[in-house]
């Protein structure tokens, strides 16, 4: 029986000229796995709005053709309604979270079903435990990583037990064993509740591993829909829609070596028994001892809640460690501003959105530079340069109507022209396609190659294999290991 059904389904969002989607129909039958999958603006995110009605009875827009959930057409019912039905998870847990602890998260939607207190709370346990969260109820969201937030919103949404479950690329901010753990859990209740699972994904990977069938969308349209050996098995295929190809995760980093060889001799930062402690009293970072030298490209790979983010959020001084030293091109942080620190060292976070605030790419390239007080023509100079080094050639163009790649590449553009040679970037790759996150690791390997420092935080395990020449492993205690690609810092991997 089909629990879903697409009936010639096109939409455009508001003050939008082109479909999100266009002519799509399809249905998905109770109980069954469903990947979805392309590249950037495919229409992934339009698909999965479409199912919980999120699209048009909140976002507006025109949408013509049917979508029926469970036997319920979706512009005769609600909202709440189709929550009853569709539990939604989005790739961005803090749009999605906004109570003051764990357990009030995942309680709200059932207290708003007027469920019983012990049905609530064996629903709280155990969606916290199937995402691995329990123990930390009492926790505030704030105070989670990236991948805990993740699993939060995941965790909400089990606790409603609706018979369909949506999620736009869940796993982009889990650690790889994390990612494996979710999928366990939401496997074992599509077959346990016979739930239907829709997901957005570009783990090509998992997604082989899981799913029954895969839908490639691209330009708003289905591209193909099949089988999940049929559709990734063609590697053609998977090449036309921007899509990474079956790889098996090398954990063994073969390429890499723990003998340290012949260091480079400039050391740019210098980090010695680094400590940081939240306020909650958790100990997020533990003993850290780095040198991290001229011209490094650095990978920085770890569970999540190990604190990556803390200790970059450290290094640019955006929090004040509770002990040890880090000194910064021979100066102690302790004594340096975040503005003093920014012209040595620039920052990349997570989602480019949060750094982005001005009307075109020329004025957010050229913002700092003018705090700088420096003349128009060195300031025109400097961004050119820098729009130039990136890739992007229309300076005039607003930042937020960019591909998420080049939202990226334009707050690189702020570092470069602020004079920065060195790059400290957040997960950047986190929820990206595979082809924006190769073409932002190409320009991160081109800087490279031309004497910038690269660090980047990553779950990527593909990308930390292929463009780092240095690959650190962090847990709470601090380094587990701190290896070098074999062959050296040569410029030709």
């Amino acid at each position: 029986m089909s629990i879903i059904v697409f009936n010639n389904v096109s939409f455009t969002y508001p003050q939008s000229a082109k479909k999100a989607l266009d002519g799509v129909s399809f249905s998905a039958i109770k109980g069954e796995f469903l990947a979805i999958m392309g590249g950037t603006d495919s229409g992934k995110t339009a698909f999965c709005k479409l199912i919980n009605g999120v699209i048009p009875l909140l976002s507006g827009g025109k949408l013509s053709g049917s979508v029926t959930i469970d036997g319920i057409c979706t512009d005769k019912s609600s909202v709440p309604q189709l929550a009853l039905k569709v539990g939604m998870v989005m790739d961005d847990p803090d749009t999605q979270i906004f109570t003051s602890s764990v357990r009030e998260e995942v309680a709200f939607g059932p207290e708003n079903l007027l469920l019983p207190r012990d049905e609530i709370e064996a629903r709280i346990e155990y969606a916290l435990a199937a995402v691995g969260l329990k123990g930390f109820e009492d926790r505030k969201p704030g105070t989670l990583s990236g991948g805990e937030k993740q699993r939060l919103v995941i965790a909400a949404a089990l606790a409603m037990r609706g018979n369909i479950l949506v999620l736009d690329e869940p796993l982009c901010r889990l650690d790889p064993g994390g990612a494996l753990e979710v999928m366990s859990v939401l496997k074992d209740i599509q077959k346990k509740h016979n739930i239907t699972i829709i997901m957005v994904s570009h783990d090509s990977a998992l997604m082989a591993q899981y799913a029954d069938r895969v839908c490639i969308l691209k330009n708003g349209k289905i591209a193909a829909l099949d089988t999940t050996d049929k559709i990734l098995s063609d590697a053609q295929l998977l090449s036309d829609n921007e899509i990474q190809p079956v790889k098996k995760i090398n954990d063994n980093f073969s390429s890499f070596d723990d003998s340290r060889g012949s260091l480079p001799v400039n050391s740019i930062i210098n980090i010695s028994n680094l400590k940081f402690i939240y306020d909650s009293g958790s100990v997020i970072i533990n003993n850290i001892n780095l040198t991290v030298y001229e011209n490094d490209f650095i990978a920085i790979i770890g569970d999540n809640g190990c604190g990556k983010t803390t200790l970059l959020k450290c290094i640019t001084g955006l929090l004040k460690s509770c002990a040890g030293d880090i000194f910064i091109n021979g100066r102690n942080a302790e004594e340096l501003s975040v503005s003093d620190i920014s012209i040595d060292i620039g920052y990349v976070m997570q989602n480019p959105d949060t750094q982005l605030f001005t009307d075109s790419v020329f004025k957010e390239t050229a913002f700092a530079l003018k705090n700088m007080r420096l003349s128009k023509s060195e300031i025109k100079l400097r961004v050119d340069e820098a729009l130039r080094m990136v890739d992007l050639r229309d300076a005039d163009a607003f930042p937020h109507t960019l591909s998420r790649t080049d939202r990226t590449k334009t707050v690189i553009a702020c570092v470069i022209a602020m004079g920065c040679k060195t790059i400290i970037l957040d997960e950047v790759d986190a929820g990206n396609d595979y082809s924006g996150n190769v073409k932002i690791m190409n320009l991160l390997r081109s800087l490279w190659e031309k004497g910038f420092t690269v660090i980047f935080v990553t779950h990527n395990m593909h990308l930390a294999g292929e463009y780092a020449h240095r690959l650190i492993k962090l847990d709470r205690n601090g380094i587990v290991y701190d290896r070098r690609r074999i062959e050296g810092n040569e410029k030709d991997n």
